[in-house]
């Protein structure tokens, strides 16, 4: 029973870190993924002319508009995770 308590406080914490989510407009015009793996690797593929190294199924990702009010889950040097509409996308870069 002990070894299912650090899964199920795992589980809480995903779910209340929305709730604890600063809202913000968005500094600039950004493309959103629904992993940070592809939000990077949509970048590094926008350094060779938009084309990747390797054969990529990408996921689909969203352009947001400057303004746009999201909720900042995280933010730091290296990616930015954002909640829209109750869902949860990812960037590769610093916005707040």
């Amino acid at each position: 029973m002990l070894a299912k308590l650090p899964i199920v406080a795992a589980v809480t914490a995903a779910w209340i870190a929305p709730a604890s989510a600063e809202t913000k407009p968005l500094p600039e015009n950004t493309r959103f993924c629904p992993t940070w793996a592809e939000a990077h690797e949509r970048s590094l593929a926008s350094l060779n002319h938009g084309r990747s190294t390797f054969a990529v199924r990408w996921k689909g990702c969203v352009v947001l508009k400057k303004g746009t009010k999201v909720d900042v889950v995280e933010s730091d040097d290296q990616w930015t995770e954002i909640v829209v509409k109750g869902k949860h996308w990812f960037t590769d870069e610093q916005l707040f």
